[in-house]
């Protein structure tokens, strides 16, 4: 799943230091090499993701300081 999300994550490390500045706490979906934007929860991003791009992967990350790792998989993927 990582190196499907390579790119994505590659952004969000380029970006963590300014997303942080004016977001940090929010959720930030990045598709690709575009910050499409920030959200108060996580699933207004993936929403808006799925709204966007549909049933493709896209990275909702949490901007913050210290990662606490977490893992989400799609309930639509076996659709």
């Amino acid at each position: 799943m990582v190196e499907m999300l390579k790119k994505e994550l590659e952004i969000y490390e380029a970006q963590k230091s300014e997303l942080i500045g004016k977001s940090e706490g929010k959720f930030v979906l990045i598709k690709d090499d575009q910050v499409i934007d920030a959200f108060d929860t996580p699933i207004d991003a993936i929403s808006q993701g799925y709204e966007h791009f549909g049933n493709v992967p896209f990275l909702v990350k949490q901007i913050v300081e210290i990662e606490t790792p977490q893992n989400f998989t799609s309930n639509l993927l076996g659709i």
